[in-house]
């Protein structure tokens, strides 16, 4: 695609060819405007009004929902799962703001799919240009990991 034919998509709320709607659960159901491309496993958002701060920016929590999210359904995919890991860490790095209107790609390369922990690295893109850069360690897929409370 053209960066004529992206710019040109900015000031629509369509998703780019190849996305639908994400079916969400649990809190990432609050988000709208995500998306998802089932052939690639590439998530994405189109930055609405309700997803910024102040600054007329996206906000960095959403942002960072959104990213913890991809790499979620990344690790999930990657290890032929149903069941979501938990986010052991988190690591997100703000490199340049998500404007009204922009359509913002999380890429995740999946380094490690463990027993037990899963590694990850993600590029948030707005056409060529970095948005965030996250890491990510998650716990594995075994359902006795799930729910599990000290105190």
């Amino acid at each position: 695609m053209s960066a004529t034919e992206r710019l040109a998509m900015q000031h629509d709320d369509a998703p780019l060819p190849g996305f639908e709607p994400m079916q969400r659960k649990g809190f990432v159901q609050h988000c709208t405007g995500v998306y998802l491309n089932a052939e690639t496993g590439v998530m994405a958002a189109r930055i609405r009004q309700e997803h910024l701060n102040p600054l007329n920016i996206a906000h960095g929590g959403f942002l960072a929902t959104l990213i913890d999210t991809a790499f979620g359904r990344a690790l999930m995919r990657a290890a032929g799962s149903e069941m979501p890991p938990a986010t052991v860490s988190l690591t997100v790095d703000y490199l340049a703001p998500a404007r009204p209107g922009a359509w913002v790609e999380a890429h995740v390369e999946v380094h490690r799919v463990g027993r037990t922990l899963s590694h990850a690295s993600l590029a948030l893109l707005d056409g060529d240009q970095p948005i965030a850069r996250g890491k990510a360690i998650f716990i594995g897929n075994a359902p006795s990991l799930h729910g599990r409370v000290s105190g």
